[in-house]
């Protein structure tokens, strides 16, 4: 009895958790949004460069870079994921993006993180860009990961790959062996 009512009761705070993260990202995207959204990513990146060695050579040298200031993880064997994120670079202007993630794996906990995608070729770039209205990690394009040296360093191994994601800023406590499957909606600014 004890462990249905606890399988009961994860399942329904992982649907919570999903309604609450994907209300957000189908909610109306306003003006103010998106210049919140803009100060927030300006701010993430700032930090990055600051933070990181190299970073602002391979930000330099990328053909788009994709800000995502806030993505919230949570869940127990089964989590979702999502926040907003905003091209800053390789469009004209600043495109928007909702992103939303089901996971599935060894998930245990809620975490609160930024993540920044240096798209590497003009391939991914289009793609990405592209008239299509939503982009999926792993099924668009592979992403490598980024790891940082004790020192604050950029391991460079996976830095040429197409797309190259830089999590930053963990706040909480998540067991996540799961990544990809994160879909990417364009945003239109409503006035």
């Amino acid at each position: 009895m004890f462990h249905r009512n606890t399988h009961v009761a994860l399942t329904a705070t992982i649907l919570a958790l999903g309604l609450t993260l994907s209300g957000q990202a189908m909610a109306k995207f306003t003006a103010e949004d998106a210049a919140e959204l803009n100060a927030e990513a300006k701010a993430t990146l700032a930090k990055f460069e600051a933070d990181t060695k190299g970073a602002k050579e391979v930000l330099a040298n990328a053909k788009g870079v994709l800000v995502c200031p806030k993505i919230r993880k949570g869940g127990f064997v089964f989590g979702v994921e999502g926040g907003k994120c905003v091209l800053t670079s390789g469009a004209a202007e600043p495109l928007y993006y909702g992103t939303l993630a089901i996971k599935g794996g060894l998930i245990a906990g809620y975490e609160s993180h930024a993540m920044i995608l240096a798209i590497n070729t003009d391939k991914a770039l289009a793609k990405f860009t592209s008239g299509k209205r939503e982009w999926e990690l792993g099924v668009d394009a592979s992403v490598a990961v980024a790891k940082l040296s004790a020192g604050g360093d950029l391991d460079t191994t996976n830095l040429k790959k197409d797309i190259v994601s830089f999590i930053i800023g963990s706040k909480g406590l998540i067991a996540d062996v799961t990544w990809e499957g994160s879909r990417f909606k364009k945003l239109d600014v409503e006035e």
